[in-house]
C-alpha cells in the first residue's frame, strides 16, 4: 500500500479523480449534459498540469507545450459545435481535426522533410480520425454515454505501456491520470446517464491524439506494431461482446460494462509484444 502511495503517478491520478468527481457531480446536480461533457477535457487539462507542473506560455514552444493548447482549442471547438452547429458539421470536424494536430506537433521535423515522415504523418492522421469517429459513433448508439465514455477511459490506459517503452514516462503518468478520471465519468454514465457530446470526444480525444503524436512523431520511439494493435481497441469491445454475450441478455448496462472491459483486452497482447521486442524499461 505504501509503495502505491509513493508512486510518482499517484498525485496525477488523485487530482484527476477529484476533478472528474467534482465536474461530473455538479453536472448531475444541475442536470446539464453539456457540463457533464466538459468533465472529460477538464480532466485532461488537470492531468497535464499535474504531470508537467505548469500551464505553458502562449504561443507554445515544443510539442509537450502544444499538447495543452490542443486540448483547450479542441474543447472550445467542441463546445461551439454542440451549441451552434448541426451534427453533420461536427462529424466533418472530427474527421478533419487529426490533420492540424499532427502537423502542428510534427512541425520541427519539417525542417528536414522526408518520405518516411509523410508516411508516418498520414498514418497518424488516419488513425486519429478513426479514433475520434469511432468514439463519437458509439456515443450516438444504444447505451452510448457508458460505452463511449468507457472507451475514452480505456484508450489512454492501453497507450500507457507504448509510451513507457517509447521512453516517455511523463506521457505514462498523464495517460494513467486521464484513465482514472474518465473511468469516474464512465461510472457517472452508468448510474446517471447523460449524452456524451462533441465537447468530450473532441476535447479529451484530441488531447490524447496530441500525446500519441508527440511520442510517435517527435520522440520517434513508439513501436509501430504496438500502435497498430492499439487501434484494435476501437473494435475489441463490440466484437468481444457479440462473441461472448447472448443477444438478449444481459441488460444494456451490464453489456456496456462488459463491452468496456473487453475493449481493454488488447493491452495484454501489446504488453507481451513490447517485452518481446524491447528491453525492459524497469
Amino acid at each position: 500500500m505504501q509503495d502505491l502511495l509513493d508512486s510518482p503517478f499517484t498525485p496525477v491520478i488523485v487530482a484527476c479523480l477529484i476533478a472528474s468527481l467534482a465536474v461530473g457531480g455538479v453536472a448531475r446536480l444541475l442536470r446539464s449534459s453539456l457540463l457533464a461533457s466538459l468533465a472529460a477535457p477538464a480532466t485532461f487539462l488537470v492531468a497535464y498540469y499535474e504531470t508537467y507542473n505548469k500551464i505553458p506560455g502562449f504561443p507554445p514552444v515544443g510539442s509537450t507545450n502544444k499538447i495543452f493548447y490542443i486540448a483547450v482549442f479542441a474543447a472550445v471547438v467542441g463546445l461551439a459545435l454542440d451549441l451552434l452547429a448541426p451534427a453533420r458539421v461536427g462529424r466533418l470536424v472530427l474527421l478533419a481535426a487529426p490533420l492540424p494536430i499532427a502537423v502542428w506537433i510534427a512541425l520541427p521535423r519539417f525542417a528536414d522533410p522526408s518520405a518516411p515522415l509523410l508516411l508516418e504523418l498520414a498514418a497518424m492522421v488516419a488513425g486519429g480520425a478513426l479514433l475520434l469517429w469511432r468514439v463519437a459513433a458509439l456515443a450516438e448508439a444504444e447505451n452510448g454515454p457508458l460505452v463511449a465514455g468507457g472507451l475514452l477511459a480505456v484508450l489512454p490506459a492501453v497507450f500507457a505501456p507504448i509510451a513507457l517503452f517509447g521512453g516517455s514516462s511523463t506521457s505514462v503518468g498523464l495517460c494513467l491520470g486521464l484513465t482514472a478520471g474518465l473511468a469516474v465519468g464512465a461510472g457517472f454514465a452508468l448510474l446517471w446517464p447523460m449524452k456524451l457530446r462533441l465537447t468530450a470526444v473532441l476535447g479529451a480525444g484530441s488531447g490524447l491524439l496530441a500525446v500519441i503524436d508527440t511520442v510517435t512523431l517527435i520522440t520517434q520511439r513508439a513501436d509501430p506494431i504496438a500502435l497498430l494493435l492499439f487501434l484494435t481497441v476501437l473494435a475489441a469491445g463490440q466484437v468481444g461482446a457479440s462473441w461472448l454475450l447472448p443477444t438478449a441478455r444481459p441488460g444494456p448496462r451490464l453489456r456496456g460494462i462488459a463491452q468496456t472491459l473487453m475493449a481493454a483486452t488488447p493491452i495484454v497482447v501489446i504488453v507481451a509484444l513490447l517485452f518481446l521486442r524491447h528491453d525492459s524499461p524497469f
